[in-house]
């Protein structure tokens, strides 16, 4: 076996949820609205990472559930909005880790698009970010970045681009196109429209 390989995998991995938006589209925290399952999303999205996991962590100040109250809160790093601000946070905590991205406005994650995720990562890649068609737009949130993709981030916060996806750009970034069945994992969810749209049965 390869012995990057190896070494990717015995670095520890660990999820970082962005809970800081200020939702004001939604017009209320969108990481404690519930699904048909009585559980807020913030609680389905650590449910679903912890069989993936090795530690979850949470970059924002918006309030948690009770249930959730022993996840480790981090602070956001001064002068950077945005994701950048909560991967940046993470890896400055733990630089040692593996950061799998990802917010709380994303309800549609499975357990089979975390597999593919990563089952995209290879030994000599600093991260994997995917997109959703071949010359589409990469999607820097539901991504995995390993520990030397910090040194990337680093440069964007230093140059003023806030940017999260600009990250890709960089040659040692794997940005996999995701099946088409696997897409509706990487959507959000904004205002009450959309929430709406998403709850509706799906026509016949």
């Amino acid at each position: 076996m390869n012995k990057q390989f190896i070494q990717q995998q015995e670095i520890p991995l660990r999820a970082c949820l962005l809970i800081g938006g200020r939702s004001s589209r939604m017009g209320r925290p969108k990481h404690l609205i519930k699904g048909s399952n009585g559980l807020t999303w913030i609680e389905n999205s650590v449910c679903l990472l912890k069989p993936f996991t090795q530690d979850i962590v949470l970059s924002g100040a918006g309030d948690v559930p009770d249930v959730l109250s022993s996840l480790t809160r981090i602070p956001d790093v001064p002068d950077v909005q945005g994701p950048l601000t909560g991967i940046l946070a993470a890896m400055r905590w733990n630089p040692d880790s593996s950061w799998l991205l990802l917010a709380c406005d994303m309800p549609n994650i499975s357990p089979e698009a975390l597999k593919w995720l990563l089952s995209k990562r290879t030994p000599d890649s600093w991260g994997t970010v995917p997109r959703l068609k071949e010359d589409g737009f990469v999607e820097p949130l539901l991504a995995v970045y390993e520990p030397q993709a910090k040194e990337y981030l680093e440069e964007l916060r230093s140059s003023g681009c806030l940017r999260i996806s600009m990250v890709a750009r960089r040659s040692k970034i794997a940005t996999p196109v995701v099946p088409k069945e696997l897409c509706r994992a990487w959507s959000n969810i904004n205002t009450p429209d959309e929430l709406s749209l998403s709850l509706a049965p799906a026509a016949s």
